[in-house]
């Protein structure tokens, strides 16, 4: 996979893994949802309710 021109190739942000994304709008952000995601979403719920006053 040199070429990631427009071929529906991405990189996950959270483990630089390469995955192909077939979604219909190509917007997948995680090689997996069941370890990048889920790391990704309690990341965002922790920090959700530490700034909840």
């Amino acid at each position: 996979m040199r070429d990631r021109s427009g071929a529906g190739t991405s990189e996950c942000a959270a483990c630089s893994w390469l995955f192909l994304d077939l979604s219909r709008s190509r917007s997948r952000r995680w090689c997996s949802m069941a370890t990048c995601g889920n790391r990704a979403k309690a990341q965002r719920h922790y920090h959700a309710i530490k700034a909840t006053p």
